[in-house]
């Protein structure tokens, strides 16, 4: 093929390997009329083109009908929508003026606009059948028709309704006709976020009483286990195998002596060549900003879909996308989820999404136009990188990733305890045993109290402390950033703010430098720097100690002794280092005169590894670093943990802890005590392979790691995983004792 051909005349490229998806033919169910009675539904089909279901939409439309819980796991654009939404239009036909009769749930305020487009090219056919959005941006002049004249079919977000509840009867009053409840995209419900959803879909439930709860996601590898800890209840799975695109090629790319970002510009040079309709997808605002700068430089028209600009610019990227006005975007995970763009010919992958569900989001966007289409994921400098590059074929051979909700998170169940209280009082016989405990706490510190006939309601006290916690994607503690005169121009949550606002921190914002002054009383004081080229960047030193609270289960692998537990995590910041990049060259390294630190707890894993006696501390201490450095980067491959989901520390005594990096746990390291032989497994593979001397970027360096990827060896790390893969560790396993390396 061309497009192949070109790719291999560039000297500087290693095609690695493609991957060639075909189509799947899908399974025809019945015509519409022999599932759907009303007349106007039909019509309404038939003008779309569809005169027969597909299976699974036969399947979930009965389901429904029946008043049965379901879940739908289906592929990006094969008519998830009209699964879910038939039945209830349906139903809300027979009376149509009964009030608001669904709630569709979705997690961005942008998704639901571009869903409501598409919801009301049915509702339309219904006189007086009527489909709203209510969320941050709706005018107060469409809200009060809403509450006046509700909505047959309600459009919002999991905050405007933990908002909404808690500020508004006339919300609560508003839902309380509900029959549905559907989360769409839920597979974006993971970790804390998830958590927080669990509790505001249990508050919600307060006030609508006996509803159908309804979800759907192109990619859960666990939809059984996902929808019970999201919903708290059961629900039905229905399955799809159906794949509606052309024949797409996966192919990925490793540049040679050129860097991923001019790879990147390169590729998409190519495909403005060849005129393809392009995609680049990267996750960080910086590589956005990087990219968008050197495309221009190139005289490449392209333009920046991503969080922080308005929501007008990004309509208008979307819109030139869409009508073919544009034909290139450089996009954040803003444009990962179903928003309307039209039809794509490419995806470039900047580097390998934290997911292989996250991938197959992004690259669902192209091969709808019936035409040949082309991914290309470049492999980079980074231990993941290197094992698909050594192993490209188990790239495409993985399964699609479970995806963990933990509801008995401390710290969220905290915040919706408190704004329970406050939607409406509660007797303490709705909660579970773990809530009354919680509760218990909660009324020690004077933020909840009994009141009238037993029911427990919130204090002033709560009231302040739920204020602070008011952001469903976090739980820790917010630090404030304010410049040097008082104006706040941002917020932090703690842990990771401890590591990125430490005095001396340089700290971007809005694209512009700032250097970190102070830090404390939860806020960090920052100056504005001047740019300069190369930029300047810091890092941490730090170091951490884990405290061990009770034990969730236990089992033993390869000899080696596995727990599950609570932990109590110290991080202790005792300097930073400051580096030029992108060149890594290392300028500058300070220590604190006093230590800067931060407590959470959380939940994590403990491997006990037996120390070596033939080696001395320090060597022991080098290869258990090194195997938790390479086991956090095996998470991504065997529980899509991206390199933020996870912190770890090590001990040269063979203690090596991996925990959820969020206050109250995530889930994420709960699969991973669950599946862990595999990942070590893959960790043998990631330092046995490489072909550095004793360790390098692209098996065991991190740029997390707290002691600048000191005290690391790769050869130790691969002699103790191969005794351990083949039964034969025989040291002794001794105390816990040492430093505690990051």
């Amino acid at each position: 093929m061309d497009i192949i051909d070109e790719l291999r005349r560039d000297p500087a490229r290693k095609i690695v390997y493609i991957h060639v998806e075909q189509p799947k033919k899908p399974e025809i169910g019945p015509r519409v009329e022999e599932v759907i009675k009303n007349k106007d539904l039909i019509e309404a089909l038939k003008r779309k083109g569809i005169k027969r279901l597909f299976r699974f939409q036969h399947e979930a439309i009965k389901e429904v009908k029946k008043g049965e819980n379901i879940f739908i796991v289906a592929g990006t654009g094969t008519g998830k929508t009209e699964a879910f939404l038939l039945p209830i239009l349906e139903e809300i036909s027979k009376k149509p003026y009964d009030g608001v009769k669904a709630v569709l749930i979705y997690p961005t305020k942008a998704l639901a606009r571009d869903q409501l487009k598409r919801i009301l090219e049915y509702t339309s056919t219904f006189f007086g059948l009527r489909a709203e959005v209510l969320d941050g941006d709706t005018p107060d002049k469409k809200r009060k028709i809403i509450y006046t004249y509700p909505p047959q079919i309600l459009i919002t977000n999991p905050d405007m309704i933990h908002f909404s509840l808690q500020y508004s009867k006339e919300f609560q009053k508003l839902v309380s006709t509900a029959k549905y409840i559907v989360l769409d995209d839920a597979h974006v419900y993971t970790g804390v976020f998830g958590a927080h959803v669990h509790y505001v879909l249990r508050r919600l439930k307060r006030f609508t009483g006996d509803v159908q709860l309804i979800g759907a996601s192109a990619t859960i590898g666990n939809p059984s286990e996902f929808s019970m800890n999201l919903f708290g209840e059961e629900s039905k799975v229905i399955y799809s195998n159906i794949s509606r695109r052309a024949q797409i090629f996966h192919i990925l790319v490793s540049p040679i002596g050129r860097s991923r970002l001019m790879e990147a510009i390169s590729l998409l040079r190519l495909c403005f060549k060849l005129g393809l309709k392009t995609l680049v997808f990267v996750d960080s605002h910086r590589s956005a900003e990087l990219l968008k700068l050197f495309a221009k430089r190139q005289r490449l028209e392209v333009e920046l879909h991503r969080a922080g600009l308005r929501p007008e610019e990004r309509e208008r990227v979307e819109h030139n996308l869409r009508s073919g006005k544009l034909n290139a975007v450089i996009a954040t995970p803003t444009l990962e989820l179903g928003i309307d763009i039209g039809y794509l010919d490419a995806v470039i992958l900047y580097n390998i999404p934290p997911t292989f569900s996250r991938y197959i989001q992004r690259t669902g966007r192209v091969g709808r136009r019936g035409q040949h289409a082309y991914v290309f994921t470049i492999l980079g400098d980074d231990p993941i990188s290197a094992f698909y590059e050594r192993n490209p074929k188990y790239f495409f051979k993985r399964k699609v990733d479970p995806a963990y909700i933990d509801p008995l998170n401390e710290e969220v169940a905290k915040v919706h305890l408190l704004a329970m209280a406050r939607d409406s009082p509660y007797r303490q016989d709705i909660l579970s045993g773990y809530e009354r405990k919680i509760v218990a706490t909660l009324m020690k510190e004077n933020k909840l109290r009994i009141g009238k006939r037993g029911f427990i309601v919130i204090t002033r006290y709560g009231v302040k402390y739920l204020m602070e916690r008011q952001n469903l994607r976090g739980i820790g503690d917010i630090i404030s950033i304010v410049v040097s005169g008082g104006r706040k121009i941002g917020a932090r949550e703690m842990p990771q703010a401890l590591k990125e606002l430490f005095p001396g921190a340089i700290y971007l914002h809005g694209g512009k430098p700032y250097l970190v002054l102070d830090l404390k009383n939860k806020k960090a004081v920052v100056k504005p720097l001047p740019y300069v080229e190369p930029p300047v960047i810091t890092s941490p030193l730090y170091y951490t100690i884990p405290g061990e609270g009770n034990m969730f289960d236990q089992y033993e692998v390869m000899g080696l002794s596995i727990k599950y537990l609570e932990l109590e995590i110290t991080d202790f910041v005792y300097g930073y280092i400051v580096k030029r990049f992108p060149s890594m060259e290392l300028i500058d390294e300070k220590i604190f005169e006093k230590e800067y630190n931060y407590s959470f707890k959380t939940k994590g894993l403990l491997i006990e590894f037996p120390y070596y006696l033939e080696w001395s501390e320090i060597e022991n201490a080098e290869a258990f670093h090194a195997i938790e450095h390479a086991l956090i980067s095996a998470a991504q491959v065997v529980v899509g943990a991206s390199t933020t989901d996870l912190g770890g520390v090590s001990f040269p005594s063979g203690h090596i802890y991996i925990y959820d990096s969020y206050p109250g746990g995530s889930g994420i390291s709960k699969g991973l005590f669950e599946r862990l032989e595999e990942a070590l497994k893959v960790a043998h593979k990631i330092v046995s392979r490489c072909e550095c001397e004793d360790g390098c970027p692209r098996c065991i360096y991190s740029p997390y790691c707290g002691n600048n990827n000191k005290i690391l060896s790769r050869t130790r790390a691969s002699f103790i995983l191969e005794k351990a893969l083949a039964l034969k560790l025989y040291a002794r396993f001794v105390r816990r004792r040492g430093r505690p390396l990051v």
